[in-house]
């Protein structure tokens, strides 16, 4: 992870460029770069066949690899990460396109980095959503919010709920709950932000 300060701006910014084309590179990712990071109508269905042990290894290295750069630096990606993520005991060849597919993603972000800006006196920011229903297996919804500070992307989340909710509105209130225990921890620890507000997008 690389870290730099314009002292003059008061700016600073988080990437990890250098580990991405690595990444990239060892993965054969060099052409054909997408502006998404999911393919056009695509759907995370369970795999119904034996995946291949030699295959499964390195489905296995794609998706840390890519778990490792959407924790430290890219919440952009983190939704398919997690979604790949959730496919690893049993992944598939598809699965795998799906990962290469956002590396080509990561290929057009390549310099893409976190700004923070000291100037902007701007109090924490939260937005929450959720996709009610989407997980065809277990007809779970997934959750997902960041918070913002200085302009900048300080926490991210997204992962399945626990539950089944039997509404829209029941999985906004789940993501609600679980994203408003994350901005109470940063008030506690930061006592100086007195100020939260919080906005729920539709999607």
């Amino acid at each position: 992870m690389h870290i730099s300060c314009d002292h003059k701006n008061q700016k600073i910014f988080i990437d990890q460029c250098e580990y991405l084309e690595k990444v990239l590179a060892h993965f054969n990712v060099v052409t054909n770069p997408t502006h998404t990071p999911l393919p056009s109508e695509f759907s995370f269905k369970p795999n119904e066949k034996q995946y291949d042990p030699k295959f499964h290894q390195k489905y296995q290295q794609l998706v840390g690899s890519l778990m490792y750069l959407m924790i430290g630096s890219r919440p952009n990606i983190g939704f398919t990460v997690v979604k790949l993520a959730q496919q690893i005991a049993n992944s598939s060849n598809n699965y795998y396109r799906v990962g290469l597919h956002l590396c080509r993603y990561l290929l057009v972000t390549c310099r893409y980095w976190l700004v923070y800006n000291g100037l902007s006196n701007e109090l924490l920011v939260a937005y929450s959503d959720s996709d009610w229903g989407q997980d065809h297996e277990h007809r779970k919804s997934t959750t997902g919010y960041f918070t913002m500070l200085a302009q900048g992307i300080t926490s991210w989340l997204s992962h399945k709920q626990k539950s089944v909710a039997l509404f829209s509105t029941e999985a906004k209130y789940m993501v609600r709950s679980v994203s408003q225990t994350s901005f109470g921890h940063i008030s506690i620890n930061s006592p100086s932000i007195l100020t939260v507000s919080m906005a729920t997008e539709s999607p």
